[in-house]
Formats: C-alpha cells, structure tokens, sequence
C-alpha cells in the first residue's frame, strides 16, 4: 500500500519585524506579530492499486494543509508530475515546506490532467487515455496532526481503484479519493513511511564537500543531501567524483533536524547518460534485442516528465549487462536458483535500463504519447507490486511460502497470461498492516519477481495487508 507521508522536522524559523514610531512625532506604527515557529514538512506521495491500470501519470498542482482553526496553510503549489503504480508498496519524496506550528484536521489536494495507462482486455495491449483537470480531493485526518517540535510522518493513500473508473467501452474517468494516518518519524530509518528515502534515482544537480543534490524528473525536483563517513559508495569513491548530471540511485535516513543523511550512493551512468523504467510489454527476439515498456521513472540527457505513463522502446544488444539490486530481498535458501538475464526477461516484469546516450524522443507505442528510445547499457530487475489472495501458505521456521492468485482482468495477468504467482517469505520480509499471512486473505507483495521454467516467482522484500 503506498502513501502520501508528510514528513515534520524540528527547523525552527524565527523572524523579527522592525518596530518604532514614524520619526515624526506622529501615531505611532503597530507593533510587530510576534515571530511565529515553523517546521519543516515533507510530503511523499504513494498509491493504492489497481490491478487493471500499468501507468498513471498524474500532475499534482497544491497540496495544503486545513488548520484546527479553519484555515489551511499551502505546503506545495507549484505544479509536479508522479507516476503512481511504481509505488505499491513504498512512498516517494513530492515537496517539503515550512508550516506554522499547531493543530491540523486534514488535507486538500488539486490535481491536473491525468495519464492512465491500462490493457484491454480484448487484445492484451496497452491503452493510453487522458483525463483533463482540475480535479480536487480532501482527506480528513482520523486524529488530528500535532505539529510541534518532534518529527512526524503523515501517511496518504491514493486509493487507485476507487479513483480510477473504465467504463465498457474504454472511458476512463477519476475522482481522486485518499485515507490517511500520521506517526511520529523514525530517526536513522532507511523506510520511507518513517521519512527516509530508498533507491530514489535522479541526477546530480550540484556538488559540493560532503553536500549535494538530486535532481529528479517528478516529485520533489531537489533534494538536498549530506554525506557522512558512513555513506556506502558504489561504482564510485566518493562525491568528488560525481559531476552535475551524474546518474545516482541513493538510500537516505532523515536526521532530527530535518535534513537528509544520504546512507548509500551508487552510481549509475556518468553525465549525459539516461535511465527509464517500467513494466515490460511485449520483447522481440531470441534473444530479445528490443523491448517495449510502459514507463514509471526516469532521470537524465532527453528524459521528459510526458514521458510518464508512455513507452519506451529500449534496444539491447550483446554488450547490455544484465543485473538485479538484491539489497532489500534476501535471495538466499530458495527452492530455485533466481536469475535475471537476457534469456529469462519477460513481460510483467519491472525494469530499469541505463544508457551512456541520451533517450530519443518519439514513437510511442500503440498510438501512446510520451514515447522514446533507449539503447541500454544495463538493465536491472526492479522491486514491484502484486495484490492477490493467498492459497496453500507453508511456513518452516522463518521461511513461507504461498499462491498468490491473482484477477484474472489484471494488467499482470493480460500481460504475461499468468493468474498465480508464487510468493515466498524470507526472515527479513517486512509485515505491514498485517501480523501473520493466512489463506484466503487477501495482501500486497513488493520484491524481485522471476521466471523460472515457466513460473513466476516473486521474493518478497515486504508483504502488507490490503
């Protein structure tokens, strides 16, 4: 399940107003409002799915908060685009800004024109569909949001299901509908939902000493980060050899002041580079030497947020390296050898390409717009989401295993022709929302999914309740 989480760091704002009469033995000037104490506040922004729609590209134009005492203080109102089915399961940055300390009841949201991109289920192929704005949503808090001097987390669901209607013959219309919760932050958590940030990819915006920021092409646009002694690198020594434009994907823990500590930094594609990801389509070849996606991300040389919720064909060739980021998903004492590589790469699954060149704008798929080219470098295999009811649940010490079945209308299942997949539970797969699996329930699984002799397997990285 995937969140709008409103972060609040202790950054306390002080300003002092000049006073005093006007010199001229007149009325004097009204005294100065006394200063008024702000925290910083992060918005994330996260879904719940649909099981029909592959893409959605929104754009959110204001968020605000509503005060106790009626009114509503603006936290963002500078439009920004966010893809929402690569966030089953997580939540991602959108804004942050200084609000007045003090008591607030909900939330007020304005969307604009909206992306959908979902299969027919007549041909199995992806349909792209407009839906024009404004759209504007509030979502009440179940308790009221205390902001004062401790960090907190608010927590926003965009129920896409219930936001997203397609009619019998293909309209799609929405009607944005979110829930909510607030929890306090969690100092040095790498989760999201606590207010740190995990596997965000962007480029390099600036770099200086141990500081730096990352550009990204939806969400929040900059985002300032610190590097300690701590911070991991990979495929990389150090910031310093990090130029403005660099390809980084980076893990990052929010501090008590409201700043981002980066824990881990890997480098991509060095400047002039591009990266897209989403959900394969269709392959063509043995071995593939061309894939199409519909696109969830992207960062770098010719990238474009109308890209969101379009395709992208991405060519491969014998040189493409082939790798998955186990970081999050323990891989290890399965019944099958997990592998990702050019001969078991298939439709449904979630990617992420990396080039040296830039992405060639044109030729959407399909009739879509939005579309472009790629020709990849590297290809990773990216964590995503199912939603599905459990059958068959086993467990062995701290090891299970279950059916997943899925709708057989769903985007996975049109897509690939599989309604099952096969889930299995680690010792370290996170539980949200749910303390035990059980048959017949039905859960939202997010980790690296595979196909092995023909069955999918999916190795959870985190199971939530639906």
């Amino acid at each position: 399940m995937k969140r709008i989480a409103v972060l609040i760091a202790a950054a306390l704002l002080s300003a002092c107003g000049g006073g005093g009469g006007d010199g001229g033995g007149g009325t004097a000037a009204a005294p100065p409002s006394p200063p008024q104490s702000t925290t910083a506040v992060q918005v994330n922004l996260g879904d719940d799915p649909a099981d029909r729609l592959v893409a959605v590209g929104v754009t959110i134009n204001s968020l605000s908060l509503i005060h106790s005492s009626g009114g509503s203080v603006s936290v963002m109102s500078t439009p920004r685009p966010m893809e929402m089915m690569r966030l089953m399961g997580t939540v991602a940055p959108l804004a942050m800004a200084g609000v007045p300390r003090g008591t607030y009841t909900g939330a007020t949201m304005t969307f604009g024109a909206s992306t959908v991109t979902h299969v027919d289920p007549a041909t199995g192929l992806p349909v792209q569909r407009t839906v024009p704005g404004p759209m504007t949503t509030t979502v009440m808090f179940s308790s009221p949001l205390v902001v004062g001097t401790t960090p907190m987390v608010v927590n926003l669901d965009m129920n896409m299901a219930a936001s997203v209607a397609i009619d019998p013959m293909g309209n799609v219309s929405m009607t944005p509908t979110l829930s909510a919760h607030h929890n306090p932050h969690v100092t040095g958590s790498p989760h999201p939902e606590d207010g740190g940030m995990h596997g965000l990819n962007g480029s390099v915006g600036s770099v200086g000493g141990n500081t730096f920021t990352l550009t990204m092409m939806q969400g929040m646009p900059d985002i300032p980060l610190t590097t300690h002694a701590g911070t991991h690198y990979e495929g990389i020594s150090g910031m310093h050899m990090a130029s403005h434009s660099h390809l980084l994907s980076i893990d990052a823990t929010m501090q008590p002041d409201g700043s981002w500590m980066a824990t881990r930094v890997h480098s991509r594609v060095g400047a002039g580079g591009a990266m897209a990801a989403g959900v394969v389509t269709s392959l063509s070849g043995t071995p593939p030497t061309q894939l199409v996606m519909v696109t969830h991300d992207g960062a770098g040389n010719g990238m474009m947020a109308t890209n969101l919720a379009g395709t992208t064909t991405v060519n491969i060739s014998d040189t493409t390296v082939f790798s998955l980021d186990a970081r999050d998903v323990d891989l290890t004492n399965l019944p099958f050898a997990p592998r990702f590589d050019r001969t078991s790469l298939s439709r449904g699954q979630r990617i992420e390409t990396f080039s040296t060149s830039q992405m060639m704008q044109g030729g959407g798929m399909h009739g879509m717009t939005g579309g472009g080219t790629l020709t990849a470098t590297s290809i990773y295999l990216g964590q995503q989401g199912l939603r599905g009811t459990v059958s068959g649940y086993t467990q062995t010490c701290s090891q299970g295993s279950f059916a997943l079945a899925l709708t057989a209308d769903s985007a996975f299942a049109k897509l690939t022709g599989a309604t099952t997949v096969t889930v299995y539970q680690q010792g370290s797969t996170q539980l949200r929302g749910v303390s035990n699996i059980t048959n017949g329930s039905i859960v939202q699984v997010r980790g690296l999914l595979f196909l092995d002799g023909g069955i999918f397997r999916l190795v959870a990285g985190g199971i939530r309740g639906a």
